[in-house]
Protein backbone atom coordinates (compact mmCIF):
# COMPACT_ATOMS: atom_id res chain seq x y z
CA UNK A 1 0.00 0.00 0.00
CA UNK A 2 1.37 3.34 -0.89
CA UNK A 3 -0.19 7.01 -0.40
CA UNK A 4 0.38 10.24 -2.29
CA UNK A 5 -1.17 13.40 -0.86
CA UNK A 6 -1.17 17.06 -1.62
CA UNK A 7 -4.19 19.25 -1.83
CA UNK A 8 -6.04 16.46 -0.42
CA UNK A 9 -5.10 14.21 -3.66
CA UNK A 10 -4.71 10.63 -2.43
CA UNK A 11 -3.90 7.63 -4.30
CA UNK A 12 -3.54 4.07 -2.56
CA UNK A 13 -1.70 1.40 -4.67
CA UNK A 14 -1.59 -1.84 -3.78
CA UNK A 15 0.78 -4.33 -5.17
CA UNK A 16 1.64 -1.40 -7.94
CA UNK A 17 -2.42 -1.25 -8.47
CA UNK A 18 -4.02 1.72 -7.98
CA UNK A 19 -7.27 0.69 -5.85
CA UNK A 20 -8.46 4.37 -4.97
CA UNK A 21 -8.09 8.30 -5.78
CA UNK A 22 -9.49 10.99 -3.84
CA UNK A 23 -8.84 14.70 -5.05
CA UNK A 24 -10.64 17.45 -3.07
CA UNK A 25 -9.78 20.98 -1.68
CA UNK A 26 -8.37 21.15 1.56
CA UNK A 27 -10.91 22.35 4.32
CA UNK A 28 -7.98 24.70 5.94
CA UNK A 29 -5.98 27.77 4.43
CA UNK A 30 -2.07 26.42 4.24
CA UNK A 31 0.26 28.97 5.00
CA UNK A 32 3.11 27.27 3.14
CA UNK A 33 3.27 24.13 1.02
CA UNK A 34 4.79 22.38 3.91
CA UNK A 35 2.22 23.10 5.64
CA UNK A 36 -0.28 21.50 2.84
CA UNK A 37 1.73 18.77 2.53
CA UNK A 38 1.68 17.75 6.10
CA UNK A 39 -2.04 17.99 6.24
CA UNK A 40 -2.52 15.60 2.66
CA UNK A 41 -0.05 13.34 5.21
CA UNK A 42 -2.15 13.10 7.82
CA UNK A 43 -4.95 12.54 5.81
CA UNK A 44 -3.04 10.26 3.47
CA UNK A 45 -1.96 8.85 7.12
CA UNK A 46 -5.63 8.63 8.37
CA UNK A 47 -6.83 6.69 4.99
CA UNK A 48 -3.86 4.11 5.00
CA UNK A 49 -4.54 2.98 8.01
CA UNK A 50 -7.65 2.28 7.96
CA UNK A 51 -7.64 0.46 4.52
CA UNK A 52 -4.66 -1.86 6.37
CA UNK A 53 -7.01 -2.63 8.77
CA UNK A 54 -10.29 -3.07 6.73
CA UNK A 55 -8.03 -5.78 4.11
CA UNK A 56 -6.96 -7.23 7.96
CA UNK A 57 -10.49 -7.78 8.60
CA UNK A 58 -11.12 -9.20 4.99
CA UNK A 59 -8.26 -11.65 5.39
CA UNK A 60 -8.74 -13.05 8.72
CA UNK A 61 -9.77 -16.74 8.70
CA UNK A 62 -8.22 -16.86 4.86
CA UNK A 63 -4.92 -17.72 3.32
CA UNK A 64 -4.12 -14.17 2.85
CA UNK A 65 -1.28 -12.56 5.13
CA UNK A 66 -1.68 -8.86 5.61
CA UNK A 67 1.83 -7.57 6.55
CA UNK A 68 2.12 -6.24 9.96
CA UNK A 69 5.00 -3.90 8.96
CA UNK A 70 4.55 -0.07 8.53
CA UNK A 71 2.74 1.58 5.41
CA UNK A 72 5.06 3.20 3.65
CA UNK A 73 3.64 7.09 2.61
CA UNK A 74 4.88 8.77 -0.19
CA UNK A 75 5.77 12.92 -0.22
CA UNK A 76 7.43 15.24 -2.38
CA UNK A 77 7.83 17.67 0.61
CA UNK A 78 11.27 16.94 1.98
CA UNK A 79 10.01 19.69 4.96
CA UNK A 80 7.46 18.12 5.74
CA UNK A 81 9.29 14.59 6.18
CA UNK A 82 11.53 16.33 8.44
CA UNK A 83 9.00 17.32 10.62
CA UNK A 84 6.76 14.31 10.30
CA UNK A 85 10.60 12.55 11.30
CA UNK A 86 11.58 14.84 14.17
CA UNK A 87 8.38 16.09 15.48
CA UNK A 88 10.30 19.09 16.20
CA UNK A 89 7.78 22.41 15.90
CA UNK A 90 9.85 25.38 14.51
CA UNK A 91 9.11 29.18 13.51
CA UNK A 92 8.09 27.44 10.40
CA UNK A 93 5.59 24.78 11.87
CA UNK A 94 4.48 26.42 14.47
CA UNK A 95 0.96 27.75 13.09
CA UNK A 96 0.24 24.31 12.37
CA UNK A 97 -3.00 22.59 14.22
CA UNK A 98 -2.30 20.02 16.86
CA UNK A 99 -4.39 17.35 15.79
CA UNK A 100 -2.60 16.77 12.24
CA UNK A 101 0.86 16.00 13.99
CA UNK A 102 -0.53 12.65 15.18
CA UNK A 103 1.57 11.50 11.65
CA UNK A 104 4.69 11.57 13.86
CA UNK A 105 3.60 9.63 16.45
CA UNK A 106 2.29 6.75 13.85
CA UNK A 107 5.66 7.03 11.97
CA UNK A 108 7.49 6.65 16.07
CA UNK A 109 4.67 3.54 16.57
CA UNK A 110 5.95 2.36 13.45
CA UNK A 111 2.49 1.97 11.84
CA UNK A 112 3.39 4.09 8.70
CA UNK A 113 6.86 4.94 6.67
CA UNK A 114 7.99 8.55 5.21
CA UNK A 115 9.10 8.33 2.19
CA UNK A 116 10.44 11.21 -0.53
CA UNK A 117 9.22 10.61 -3.65
CA UNK A 118 10.80 12.69 -6.31
CA UNK A 119 8.96 15.00 -8.91
CA UNK A 120 9.86 12.30 -11.50
CA UNK A 121 8.12 9.44 -10.16
CA UNK A 122 5.05 10.90 -8.25
CA UNK A 123 2.69 9.35 -9.58
CA UNK A 124 -0.33 12.23 -8.34
CA UNK A 125 1.04 13.80 -11.13
CA UNK A 126 -1.21 12.28 -13.20
CA UNK A 127 -4.50 13.63 -11.64
CA UNK A 128 -3.31 17.05 -10.75
CA UNK A 129 -0.67 18.44 -13.74
CA UNK A 130 -0.64 18.52 -17.77
CA UNK A 131 1.77 16.22 -19.19
CA UNK A 132 3.60 15.22 -22.38
CA UNK A 133 2.10 12.09 -23.57
CA UNK A 134 5.39 10.49 -23.12
CA UNK A 135 5.27 11.16 -19.26
CA UNK A 136 1.47 10.59 -19.38
CA UNK A 137 2.35 7.08 -20.33
CA UNK A 138 4.81 6.79 -18.38
CA UNK A 139 2.77 7.69 -15.09
CA UNK A 140 0.08 5.02 -16.71
CA UNK A 141 2.46 2.48 -16.31
CA UNK A 142 3.45 3.24 -12.53
CA UNK A 143 0.11 3.32 -11.47
CA UNK A 144 -1.45 0.13 -13.52
CA UNK A 145 -3.33 2.08 -15.56
CA UNK A 146 -1.60 1.54 -18.88
CA UNK A 147 -4.03 -1.30 -19.38
CA UNK A 148 -7.04 0.69 -19.42
CA UNK A 149 -5.86 2.71 -21.81
CA UNK A 150 -6.91 1.59 -25.38
CA UNK A 151 -4.12 4.10 -26.63
CA UNK A 152 -1.25 2.34 -25.12
CA UNK A 153 0.94 0.30 -26.86
CA UNK A 154 0.92 -3.50 -25.96
CA UNK A 155 -2.99 -3.15 -24.25
CA UNK A 156 -5.85 -5.05 -25.00
CA UNK A 157 -7.97 -3.26 -27.57
CA UNK A 158 -12.09 -3.34 -27.53
CA UNK A 159 -13.43 -6.25 -29.58
CA UNK A 160 -17.01 -4.08 -30.05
Amino acid sequence: MFSFGYTNLSEELVMSELIHWQAKSQSVVALSTLEAEYIACSHATQKSLWLKRMFKEAADGMAVKISDGPVPIGCDNQGAIKLIATGVVQQKSNHIDVKYHHVHDEQMKGSVKFQYVTSKSNPADLLTKPLAVPRYKQLLRLTGLARFNPYMEGTPKNSD
